[in-house]
């Protein structure tokens, strides 16, 4: 059975919903969201396809239909789905006895397949005006549930954001791609085992490739580049390092996917569409069109570099109990002897 969450709130949603947060609570860190979804949206999600793990729609989910939670998913007092605004979407197929949040309103139809990994049960913030298969669906809990804005992680974009830039300063290695057909990204680790490479989203757009980690924990791929499409296909042998692997996309905009992704991907400013392969991780984007692969759930496994934190503001040093005294008396004294002269 599920615990009482202690995650905060999102803040305002398209729908102006308002959620107070605890004051105790705190945005998840990089490493936790890899680690606790399989998929994560600042805005809107529109799927046909399924997301094996855990997935959180910062927006609107639209599409045809989506699967979820299909493996057991990180332990958490988190849903399997949780989608902030509106859901219009035609099928939500929530397997394995998972859990279903939507803070705005929804339609279409719910399905909550039997298993243990939750109660199969939908909570909607507004109306339902669909139809729902099993399980219980609970809709007008905006007004009805006071905890339900607990039930929402708060999710920090802006910081995803200022990780994903100072990942792209860490010093590597240029990706290899000077045979087109078996481009080569081979590890090269620091002492705490993270080997960082660097390439363009050009570089992805064709041929082939391959991942030795070669004694790496972490390889982190910082790709450069605004608008392109991941079009590489993976090697054989490739996808058993999927766990250890972090695409970082830290300035692209939009990325079109026709091949299957091995690695977990950080694209934050992005709008990513396609999916013409399986991603073997998770995806952490703008906006997700899942129009023809899907979402494979591998916890990331590595390391996730952290951003030192900025130094504490200088503190005011008190002046000594007496000088404000002696301060006020030596002005006294001068505007004494200004009257005298």
């Amino acid at each position: 059975m599920k615990r009482n969450s202690v995650f905060a709130a999102t803040a305002a949603t398209a729908l102006t919903i308002a959620f107070s947060a605890p004051a105790s609570a705190a945005p998840l860190s990089a490493a936790e969201v890899l680690s606790l979804f399989n998929g994560v949206t600042a805005g809107d999600m529109s799927s046909s396809q399924e997301v094996e793990g855990r997935l959180y729609v910062g927006g609107n989910l639209t599409g045809n239909t989506l699967q979820v939670g299909f493996k057991d998913v990180t332990p958490s007092d988190l849903d399997e789905l949780i989608v902030v605004g509106d859901s219009t979407i035609g099928t939500i197929n929530a397997q394995n006895g998972s859990d279903v949040t939507i803070g705005g309103n929804a339609s279409g139809t719910v399905e909550l397949n039997g298993g243990s990994q939750g109660t199969r049960t939908a909570r909607i913030g507004g109306s339902f005006t669909g139809n729902a298969n099993q399980g219980t669906v609970l809709d007008g809990q905006q007004a009805n549930d006071p905890n339900f804005a607990a039930r929402f992680p708060e999710i920090d974009f802006a910081a995803l954001e200022a990780d994903s830039a100072f990942f792209a300063t860490l010093t590597g290695t240029v990706f290899d791609t000077s045979d087109f057909n078996n481009k080569k990204i081979v590890g090269a680790p620091d002492a705490d085992g993270l080997s960082v490479h660097n390439a363009t989203l050009a570089d992805l757009a064709g041929g082939g490739y391959s991942i030795d980690l070669n004694g790496a924990t972490t390889v982190l791929i910082n790709v450069a580049g605004t608008v392109g499409s991941f079009g590489m296909n993976a090697l054989g042998g490739t996808g058993a390092v999927a766990e250890n692997v972090i695409w970082n996309f830290f300035e692209a905009t939009s990325i079109n996917v026709g091949t299957a992704i091995i690695g977990s991907v950080l694209a934050p400013l992005a709008d990513m569409t396609g999916f013409g392969g399986s991603t073997e991780g998770s995806v952490i984007a703008r906006s997700i069109t899942l129009s023809n692969g899907e979402l494979h759930s591998r916890t990331f496994e590595g390391t996730v570099p952290t951003r030192s934190a900025p130094p504490p503001p200088p503190s005011t040093i008190p002046l000594p109990a007496g000088l404000p005294l002696l301060l006020a008396g030596l002005g006294g004294l001068a505007i004494l002897r200004r009257r005298a002269a």
